[in-house]
């Protein structure tokens, strides 16, 4: 069944319409456009000149600061600043004995008491160690064994000891510290 005449030319003479939000869509990127050039040329026109004359003041602050400080006082600047360069720089790697005397602290079974604490190079701490029990000895060794801090140790003497009547055991312990812990 075909369609009548008049619904054929009604149906090709009716123009498409685009939808109503595409137009909005279309003027609302146009309007961002605008304002974004708008933006730009407001820096450039008004917000680089403004930071230029601000450079250029400074820099003429800056050459008059230069002409106003002789050479020999430059030069003691600089040799100051130079010493302090270095001191930083030594300070940044310089032993600090504070965090492992908390460490050690945190990491000590009560009946364990430490008589002698001597610093070495190579990150070694040689203890000797008092207790009142060899168990309590044994107990202080496990704890250094699983101290991720504790690299490794040696136990060079373990012995009896008889202080106020009460027999005390007493250990020489040698500590090989990871390095972090005396920094800072």
């Amino acid at each position: 069944m075909a369609l009548p005449q008049q619904v054929i030319d009604r149906l090709s003479n009716d123009t498409q319409k685009t939808p109503k939000w595409s137009s909005g869509l279309l003027f609302f990127s146009i309007g961002i456009f605008l304002i974004v050039i708008f933006i730009y040329f407001g820096i450039i026109v008004g917000y680089e000149p403004y930071l230029n004359s601000q450079i250029s003041q400074l820099q003429q602050k800056m050459d008059a600061a230069s002409k106003s400080i002789s050479a020999d006082q430059e030069g003691a600047l600089l040799s100051f600043y130079s010493g302090l360069f270095h001191l930083q720089t030594l300070l940044k790697s310089h032993a600090v004995f504070t965090p492992f005397f908390a460490w050690l602290e945190k990491n000590t079974e009560a009946n364990v008491y430490y008589s002698h604490v001597v610093f070495s190079s190579g990150n070694q701490v040689a203890l000797m160690v008092e207790a009142k029990t060899q168990a309590d000895i044994d107990e202080q060794l496990a704890i250094f064994e699983s101290a991720p801090e504790v690299s490794h140790f040696t136990v060079s003497a373990i012995a009896p000891l008889q202080i106020n009547k009460g027999l005390w055991q007493q250990a020489n312990i040698i500590l090989f510290m990871n390095s972090s812990i005396f920094l800072q």
